[in-house]
């Protein structure tokens, strides 16, 4: 089965590429060999949906929240 995989590239170049699993090395435009490496998924909570409808404006909130009092204390 084919998979989104990612790769890195000896010149930092990130490319994705759709392969399958067993796939460890692709080439990359510059002509080099591309390696995959693990890299973290992205997701959205969806507000909508669920027993729990807020829950993602309550995350983002707390978050922002989080995020501006560790600016200020840094600053």
């Amino acid at each position: 089965m084919k998979r989104m995989y990612e790769f890195v590239c000896d010149c930092s170049k990130r490319t994705e590429a759709f392969t399958v699993y067993e796939t460890e090395s692709v080439q990359c435009e510059c002509g080099g060999l591309a390696h995959r490496v693990i890299s973290a998924p992205s997701f959205n909570l969806d507000g909508w949906s669920g027993h729990f409808p807020t829950a993602y404006a309550r995350f983002e909130q707390r978050h922002s929240d989080k995020l501006s009092a560790e600016r200020k204390a840094n600053s």
